[in-house]
């Protein structure tokens, strides 16, 4: 994992999305990534990069997970299955994504969010 002051902020290293879903990175671990992201110095090549790139989300993936941090659960799994999260949301019980939800409503209620902002305009089939 990426931490203040370790030289390997200058090394290629794989994305916090990459290590979440090679299992060296917990969801939690995003926030340690952001400081590594802000701490890192200005001639290193994470400073090169947006934090979007550095986390290894699109920027819609970003914007959602910055608007509703709930959300970065529902990302992982659209990374996973090389989906996008509207379809993630759509299909959250074949995937078993409801079942870890602290609220079964969870998904239902991102995808309305998306929905009602005009992200997406309705969910794919």
């Amino acid at each position: 994992m990426f931490k203040s002051g370790d030289t390997a902020l200058d090394r290629e290293q794989p994305s916090y999305m990459e290590q979440l879903l090679q299992g060296k990175a917990l969801l939690e671990d995003i926030d340690d990534f952001v400081d590594a992201w802000h701490d890192a110095p200005d001639d290193s090549k994470i400073s090169s990069l947006s934090l979007e790139e550095f986390l290894g989300m699109s920027a819609d993936e970003y914007r959602l997970w910055v608007e509703r941090p709930e959300s970065l659960r529902f990302i992982a799994a659209a990374h996973r299955n090389k989906q996008p999260v509207a379809a993630i949301l759509k299909k959250e019980d074949r995937y078993g994504l409801a079942a870890r939800a602290e609220d079964q409503g969870e998904a239902h209620e991102l995808s309305r969010w998306l929905i009602d902002r005009g992200r997406v305009k309705e969910l794919p089939h």
